[in-house]
């Protein structure tokens, strides 16, 4: 069954987020590929010694998130666009990071000119050295 999934009642995290964490990392590595079965809620949680509940949690928000779904007569199965899913949680990510930093910089009494300068001094030299890559 899937004994790649490990959770630890000892850690902050809670079980769910632990289970969610370990699918789209199966995901993103190739562990899981789309078209595969994931084990039963019921399965699942003899397997881990936790209650339903927690899985039915896990699952139900993995499905929100896009990366599976659950299919009459088939099970939870994973989804097809899994690698667009992942990519544009990550594209989400950054975005948030990009908040952070213009608070912080905020906070920090930085002006929004400034900022502006920096962050396109960073990007010409970033995409300096991409072209420049490419170009090889």
């Amino acid at each position: 069954m899937a004994i790649w999934l490990h959770v630890s009642t000892r850690s902050n995290v809670p079980i769910y987020v632990q289970l969610i964490e370990q699918i789209q990392h199966a995901l993103e590595v190739g562990t899981l590929s789309p078209g595969d079965t994931l084990p039963s809620v019921r399965e699942l949680a003899s397997e881990l010694s936790i209650a339903p509940n927690t899985i039915v949690k896990a699952y139900n928000e993995l499905q929100r998130m896009g990366f599976i779904e659950s299919r009459a007569g088939k099970g939870t199965v994973v989804l097809g666009k899994v690698e667009e899913t992942v990519r544009a949680r990550q594209q989400e990510a950054l975005l948030e990071n990009l908040r952070t930093l213009v608070h912080d910089a905020s906070e920090l009494g930085l002006s929004a000119e400034a900022l502006q300068a920096h962050f396109e001094e960073a990007m010409k030299q970033f995409f300096t050295k991409r072209q420049q890559r490419g170009k090889l």
